[in-house]
């Protein structure tokens, strides 16, 4: 994980060689402090963008090597470039049978009714991936998936000041939720027709369900928040920076 590599960092640097990395997680980079660290704006497992772009991973591996000129730190240095958008040949052969109305009016609780028919129309398409695979990454938040949706919204209303879960802080079990759900989302679509890879299924969420409008409703209250873990999502993970055009600027 990102912060064992920086710790790993910090002991070869005792040793009298100079290291440098690239990191995914900024929030567990800023915990382990490593001598040097890139930080990426890519989706995690590709700490060089996409696959097949020498030119792009040839720029991101020369950012990460520039930081050797930096004789000690720690520092942190964000990569400016967005890893590049799907290509049509990319996003062809896939089908999707799910088509989401936009709601009714803007309010609330049209907010909250579309987010609840949407987890619905999934349901049936993420049993049928679980009965594919025989396995599901969903359930860490310990809620439903209905559960999950309200407990979300419940930020853009009137935040809860107690955790549901003993040891955790509200922020945490928000990450939590959001995790859950947006995994759920990601397994339910690849069960329906087709063979959709990961830039086809990021662009189906951010273009197309209540839930991505959600999060980008809820990264301004994670950005102001004093709890370090919903600050950290509204910073880096909740939105993903190539979506930050619709929503807000993390550096105001």
């Amino acid at each position: 994980c990102t912060r064992a590599v920086g710790e790993l960092g910090l002991f070869i640097e005792d040793e009298g060689i100079a290291t440098s990395q690239i990191s995914l997680i900024r929030p567990h980079t800023e915990i382990s402090r490593p001598p040097r660290a890139l930080w990426v704006p890519f989706e995690l497992g590709r700490p060089f963008g996409v696959p097949g772009d020498a030119a792009f991973q040839s720029r991101v591996l020369r950012a990460t090597l520039d930081l050797f000129e930096v004789n000690s730190g720690p520092i942190i240095v964000d990569y400016q470039e967005d890893a590049p958008a799907p290509t049509e040949e990319e996003m062809e052969g896939w089908a999707c049978p799910v088509s989401f109305g936009a709601p009714e009016d803007e309010d609330e609780g049209s907010l909250k009714a579309a987010l609840r028919r949407e987890i619905e129309q999934m349901l049936p398409w993420y049993d049928l991936a679980v009965e594919r695979r025989g396995r599901t990454t969903v359930g860490i938040s310990g809620f439903g998936m209905e559960e999950a949706g309200s407990y979300i919204l419940s930020f853009l209303e009137d935040p809860p000041e107690i955790s549901p879960r003993d040891g955790f802080s509200p922020g945490d079990v928000l990450k939590l939720a959001c995790d859950d759900l947006k995994t759920f989302y990601f397994e339910a679509v690849t069960a329906q027709p087709g063979m959709p890879g990961r830039a086809q299924l990021e662009a189906w969420f951010w273009d197309s369900t209540v839930l991505a409008d959600v999060f980008i409703a809820l990264q301004p209250i994670c950005l102001a928040s004093d709890d370090h873990t919903m600050r950290g999502m509204g910073l880096h993970i909740l939105v993903p920076r190539t979506q930050t055009k619709n929503s807000v600027d993390p550096e105001d």
